[in-house]
């Protein structure tokens, strides 16, 4: 008998769902609030170290699972994006991008 570890998404990302969903997977969606942090590392890194992070903090609570963790970060002029904090963030990241071209990592 084979028996398939659930998958557990660390993530509110409805397009990360989406994705998952569509290779034919259907894992739980479990997000943790994890602070956004930079360090001085890389974007690249920033992004990595926050989805081990996310997933880190999920999986203590799913011993037999796979977790995933993801997350992404925008780079415009060389300053990092993460989420808005709110309304008036918001409006200020879409200044910053308006007419420039950016970085996802």
């Amino acid at each position: 008998m084979h028996i398939l570890k659930p998958l557990v998404l660390a993530s509110q990302s409805p397009r990360r769902l989406q994705l998952l969903r569509q290779i034919g997977f259907s894992p739980v969606v479990a997000p943790c609030d994890v602070p956004e942090e930079f360090t001085g590392a890389s974007p690249e890194e920033n992004a990595v170290m926050l989805a081990l992070r996310k997933a880190k903090c999920v999986a203590g609570g799913f011993k037999n699972a796979f977790v995933i963790g993801a997350d992404t970060i925008v780079v415009v002029d060389g300053v990092l994006l993460g989420k808005p904090t709110g309304v008036e963030d918001a409006h200020r990241m879409l200044e910053l991008l308006s007419g420039k071209t950016h970085t996802v990592h």
